[in-house]
């Protein structure tokens, strides 16, 4: 599970920089679109809607962020996953 390490890495990294408080977590299948971890406001059921959005949302440099149940999630894309932190919109 190399890919699950390399996004909590990205994970504390990003959420030590965040002049938010991040509220979830979510990490997806980047070849299936399932859940294969949720935490915080994050649900499972959210891992299809956002892998969709992902799609549209994250750039060349594997960054994006959409708006979405409330909350924007930022995202990044690894090799084997998509990683989502949730922090309320300011």
């Amino acid at each position: 599970m190399e890919f699950v390490s390399a996004a909590y890495g990205w994970f504390d990294k990003i959420s030590s920089t965040l002049n938010v408080r991040a509220t979830g977590f979510i990490l997806i299948d980047n070849k299936t679109g399932l859940c294969l971890d949720a935490r915080g406001v994050a649900q499972k059921e959210d891992a299809s809607k956002i892998f969709v959005a992902s799609k549209e949302a994250i750039d060349d440099s594997g960054n994006g962020a959409i708006e979405f149940s409330r909350c924007r999630v930022l995202l990044r894309r690894e090799p084997n996953c998509v990683v989502g932190l949730y922090t309320d919109l300011v």
